[in-house]
């Protein structure tokens, strides 16, 4: 008899199949026929036994498996096929927009563990969460992420290093966000870290345990504050304001807390005073940001100029008393090393598919320890010859030849 037991996968028995659930948040199906193909078994919470084989023959057997469930692994939350992407996977945590590591050559970074979202705002820039066109979404092991993010920052050799985990998506929706909080904040040169979030997913046990991994700020998106105003800019019939309000009110009395609305133009007018006025009831600053166009985004208005949006917040400031615009020495970028980036603009190269990208039509290529996005990729699999379009701040674009 051999008994195999898990950290990360929880086992259910359905009517067709063994639903393995990893880290919660993702599951995939194994059929009972290709189980009982090893034998009879039975399972606990998170385990599984095989009463006829050997531990050495089941580890085997069973590994098997397990990879191959984890190439269709579903998002329990987003209802999408996930490609998770491991240290083992051969698969470069740098260039693209939406997943691994974004480096601008500064002291800011942006750490992307996750795409997908239980919002589907309005206003969202990339099309994320509930209505989106994306088909499918990524998640990345905390282990090798962390891992790259300190080789990056062994480079640049920057002592005062802002973290952003800021994802094409809900960041709280990774299943190891306080782990993965507590090991980039171990880093030496990590001075700051500054979840993005909604915070509909927040919870007061959660906000205590990213305080004391060393989170340093929470930046919320918080768009209206009238009930219904709040579900229909959020896209979720189901989002709680007062819910939000609630948790962000506490988070505000463990770290700094940084009020982030949208204002788009003609739609939430009547809610920025509002929203002002919370932000001053908990002492929080209210940072509101200019609604922009953007080509892959969802677009309800048309984009007013930057010289407009600043009056409307001038006026604002006057009106309410409240200090709106931040100061512009807190985000004055430190200059810093950055990885070469192997390809010229219009470079020809050949290069292995991988996977899908965040659309059906795009394709993942990797090359020169990059990730390759090629957008309206014909070929499914095998090599292509790739045209690079664009490699600013290594992020890797080209077309199939």
């Amino acid at each position: 008899m051999a008994t195999l037991t898990y950290e990360t996968l929880q086992f259910r028995e359905q009517e067709n199949a063994l639903k393995v659930i990893f880290l919660k948040a993702y599951y995939f199906l194994l059929t009972h026929e290709e189980l009982h193909a090893l034998g009879t078994y039975s399972i606990t919470d998170n385990s599984i036994t095989f009463p006829e084989l050997n531990e050495k023959k089941l580890l085997h057997k069973f590994n098997i498996l397990i990879e191959k469930g984890f190439q269709n692994l579903i998002g329990v939350y987003t209802r999408k096929k996930t490609f998770y992407i491991h240290k083992n996977a051969g698969i470069p945590l740098i260039g693209t927009r939406f997943i691994g590591i974004q480096d601008r050559g500064s002291n800011f970074l942006e750490v992307k563990p996750i795409t997908g979202c239980t919002m589907g705002c309005t206003f969202c820039s990339v099309d994320e969460g509930i209505g989106s066109k994306k088909g499918y979404d990524f998640f990345v092991e905390r282990e090798y992420l962390v891992e790259e993010t300190k080789k990056l920052l062994d480079i640049k050799e920057c002592s005062n290093i802002h973290i952003y985990i800021n994802v094409h998506g809900e960041p709280l929706l990774y299943p190891e966000i306080v782990e993965l909080v507590a090991d980039l904040k171990a880093i030496e040169w990590v001075k700051e870290i500054t979840i993005i979030t909604t915070a509909a997913l927040l919870t007061e046990a959660m906000i205590d345990q990213l305080a004391k991994a060393g989170l340093t700020e929470l930046n919320v998106s918080i768009s209206a504050i009238e009930v219904d105003a709040a579900k229909k800019i959020m896209g979720n019939p189901a989002y709680n304001i007062d819910h939000v309000k609630k948790l962000v009110s506490y988070a505000a009395k463990k770290m700094h807390v940084t009020i982030a609305p949208v204002w788009v133009d003609n739609i939430n007018d009547e809610e920025m005073e509002k929203i002002i006025a919370f932000g001053k009831e908990i002492h929080c600053p209210v940072r509101i940001q200019k609604f922009c166009h953007n080509k892959f985004g969802r677009n309800p208005v048309e984009e007013i100029s930057w010289d407009e949006f600043f009056k409307k917040i001038e006026a604002l400031e006057k009106k309410t008393g409240i200090k709106l615009k931040e100061d512009v020495e807190k985000y004055t970028l430190e200059t810093t090393k950055e990885y070469p980036v192997p390809f010229k603009r219009r470079e020809t190269i050949e290069a292995p598919i991988i996977g899908s990208g965040r659309y059906f039509h795009e394709k993942l290529c990797v090359a020169g320890d990059r990730l390759i996005s090629v957008p309206m990729c014909k070929k499914q699999q095998g090599t292509i010859k790739i045209r690079i379009l664009k490699t600013t701040n290594n992020i890797i674009v080209g077309e199939e030849l």
